[in-house]
């Protein structure tokens, strides 16, 4: 999070100049919204919404100058919010408008806005409350991009109703080309030109001046013209304030108010909520990214969520963090908190003060001001969105903006949602649920067992294919997963796979229809003679599966959960033995084993006079970590696990080990404490081989000793040999 120093704190011209140039424009862009908003059949209301607009960037701008984590965040009044109140006024506009008294509209379309403000404030304070604030990065981009580039087409929309009185139609078209609202039209495009200008220029003042000097050029045409200004206000030249900015009547207009409209658009309400969090989000996004910032979201929410709530008491209009005045004010100096204040306590000023000056700004500039925000916005996603979104999600959002145009934000938010569930349902199903997967050829489990059983083991390996899953299981994945598993059983041979080991350790959930596919699964192995075993279920997991009928008592041997992969491993591969093995194989004597890696009988019975016997309970140890190398142990029978103790943890099992198998030889030959400890788990007999007796068989019978060097090293290459086999298996 930004640290304020010492150095920022203090007041200086980089603080209060970027905030008074950005205080202009504040004033003005406000003043724009109150006129869009405030048009048409709401005309007379006008003064109440400059009023409005002008208090809610007061009142937004003072809260996040005071609390943001950005000490130079300007905020107010914000042009993707403002479209979807337009819409709301207009829809409260035509449904009272033609069957009620006006006044009544006018008035019922401030308590709506008001309404939504403080709507706004609660549920953005809410969600910063309860860190919710992440999910808002979930929501799909082209839902986003719609959402955005429909605010930007109502405001190109309404900034020609602002300017010509006449909504944007086919029925209205010829009226919009001929006679007054021809001309102003073209004066609106002509200032929106001047603006754009102006606002690519590298001068920081470009754009006040242009405001300044293009009302003083439209008042000197007047002059020149003629026209007295209550002509050209009458015309439509000149915003018409009446006598100045004014507060709603909370006794007369408040009265009249139709209180059941307010329920009518609900479903804006959602939509201005979801823009302005949004809205917010992305404003969010880019500071932190230009000024290199870690801006706490979930505080950013509550800090918007109390300043709709203080604007909505205050009778003002719903604000936001402005990005493009933030990163204005950034890249001018700014750095501290006075910036934001004198922006915020200038527009408040406006309202008590500077009132009746309203009356003198060109009607041409603030409808071109509108069409330079829309036609931003219609740029940003529709013309370079072509070149860096996919085409499927580029069509997306133009569905999504057609139908907030062609009806509104209601159906847009509606498409927007199952947009994005359908996009999560495609998306899910391109990822891969087989996050890795291998034969016991490549993976073996934490067991060393005698060589003629690993022997068997990598010989029929490919008889348990081992599969990863990740993510989350649906019904889609789900039935992939089911037709991958065939394709694998049928590669293999028919009879060849006997044991599909299925671990769900990273699976997070699964659906209840995906569970279908899975039974599926199970009468597919049941059919083909093949077991299933699951392993690192998480408790929700398992219980679904569990209430969905895929494990259960009855199919407990086509299908058995473990705990682990290494248990599961273990239970296949002792099955898969005892498939390929005669007991008399798996119980093969020790002497016959290592008289066989020794290379004779003969050369055995003379090893044994250099070991010693020794057996073990369960329980204890054969060595601990740390001790000194000084033998090592050729396990006769029994089993021993093998655990690694950290320094600053509970000790690990590294692997078990089971009859006919070396332990210790690393720490002897290399003649360094132990690496390990090693336990004992069942009953244990093996034969001890000491450093002194090693080095008296060196001297007494050097042929015996190369033959046992031999062994050892055989051993080693072996366990090394499929190391290396699990390390190539696990990089596919």
């Amino acid at each position: 999070m930004y640290k304020d120093s010492p150095r920022v704190r203090r007041m200086n011209p980089k603080d209060i100049i970027p905030g008074l140039v950005t205080a202009v424009v504040m004033i003005a862009a406000s003043i724009s919204y109150a006129a869009l908003i405030f048009s048409g059949p709401l005309l007379e209301a006008r003064p109440v919404g400059i009023g409005y607009a002008l208090i809610g960037a007061g009142l937004v701008g003072a809260i996040f100058a005071l609390a943001s984590s950005i000490p130079f965040a300007i905020a107010g009044p914000d042009s993707k919010p403002v479209a979807v109140l337009s819409a709301m006024a207009a829809i409260i506009a035509a449904d009272l408008g033609a069957r009620t008294d006006p006044a009544q509209a006018r008035a019922t379309v401030v308590a709506a806005l008001m309404v939504g403000a403080l709507l706004t404030g609660i549920v953005l304070w809410a969600m910063g409350m309860l860190n919710l604030g992440r999910w808002i990065r979930f929501v799909p981009y082209p839902v986003i991009g719609g959402f955005l580039a429909a605010s930007g087409w109502l405001l190109v929309a309404g900034s020609i109703r602002v300017m010509t009185g006449s909504s944007l139609g086919l029925d209205n078209l010829g009226r919009l080309t001929t006679g007054a609202s021809l001309w102003h039209l073209l004066a609106g495009a002509g200032f929106s030109l001047v603006i754009l200008l102006a606002r690519r220029s590298l001068h920081f003042l470009g754009f006040p001046i242009v405001l300044l000097v293009g009302t003083a050029a439209a008042h000197a045409i007047f002059w020149l013209a003629g026209m007295p200004l209550a002509e050209a206000r009458a015309a439509g030249w000149l915003i018409d304030a009446g006598s100045g900015v004014t507060l709603p009547d909370f006794r007369g207009d408040f009265a009249q108010v139709r209180w059941v409209e307010l329920v009518h658009v609900a479903g804006e309400y959602v939509a201005l909520i979801a823009v302005t969090a949004i809205t917010l989000l992305l404003s969010i996004t880019a500071v932190e990214v230009e000024a290199r910032l870690d801006i706490d979201v979930e505080r950013e929410l509550k800090i918007n969520g109390v300043a709709n709530l203080v604007a909505a008491l205050g009778s003002g209009m719903v604000g936001t963090l402005s990005v493009s005045r933030t990163l204005f004010n950034y890249r001018n100096g700014a750095r501290g908190r006075p910036s934001g204040a004198v922006a915020a306590l200038a527009c408040l000023l406006a309202f008590a003060v500077g009132t009746k000056a309203v009356n003198f700004l060109p009607v041409p500039i603030l409808g071109a001001m509108l069409l330079n925000m829309g036609g931003a916005l219609l740029d940003e996603w529709l013309v370079k969105g072509w070149n860096r979104m996919p085409r499927s999600d580029y069509v997306q959002l133009l569905v999504i903006l057609f139908v907030i145009a062609r009806w509104d934000f209601v159906a847009g938010i509606a498409l927007g949602i199952v947009s994005a569930c359908v996009t999560f349902a495609i998306n899910s199903s391109r990822i891969r649920l087989i996050k890795l997967g291998l034969s016991r050829s490549d993976y073996a489990s934490r067991v060393d067992r005698p060589s003629s059983q690993s022997e068997e083991l990598l010989r029929h390996g490919s008889g348990i294919q081992i599969m990863w899953l990740h993510g989350f299981v649906f019904f889609g994945s789900a039935n992939r997963l089911l037709q991958q598993i065939k394709t694998v059983v049928a590669a293999q041979g028919h009879g060849v796979c006997r044991m599909v080991l299925l671990d769900l350790r990273q699976v997070l959930g699964i659906d209840s229809t995906a569970v279908l596919s899975l039974i599926k699964l199970r009468h597919f192995a049941e059919a083909e003679g093949i077991v299933i075993a699951v392993s690192g279920l998480s408790v929700p997991v398992e219980r679904s599966l569990r209430v969905g009928g895929f494990l259960a008592p009855e199919h407990e041997s086509i299908v058995r959960a473990f705990a682990d992969l290494d248990g599961a491993l273990e239970w296949c591969e002792d099955k898969l033995l005892a498939e390929y093995m005669s007991r008399e194989e798996a119980l093969r004597s020790a002497d016959e084993w290592l008289a066989r890696e020794i290379g004779s009988r003969d050369l055995f019975a003379r090893l044994v006079s250099y070991l010693e016997t020794v057996e073990y309970r369960p329980g204890e140890s054969m060595f601990t970590q740390g001790e000194p190398s000084d033998s090592l142990y050729l396990l006769y029978s029994g089993r021993v696990s093998v655990y690694y103790a950290p320094l600053d943890g509970e000790p690990v099992r590294l692997r078990s080990m089971i009859r006919h198998t070396v332990i210790g030889e690393m720490g002897l030959y290399r003649g360094v404490p132990r690496g390990a400890t090693v336990r004992v788990d069942q009953p244990a007999i093996a034969y001890r081989l000491t450093r002194e007796a090693l080095d008296q068989l060196e001297a007494d019978e050097p042929a015996l000793a190369h033959a046992f060097h031999k062994f050892i090293i055989r051993t080693m290459s072996a366990r090394l040999d499929f190391a290396n086999r699990e390390v190539a298996g696990l990089q596919r």
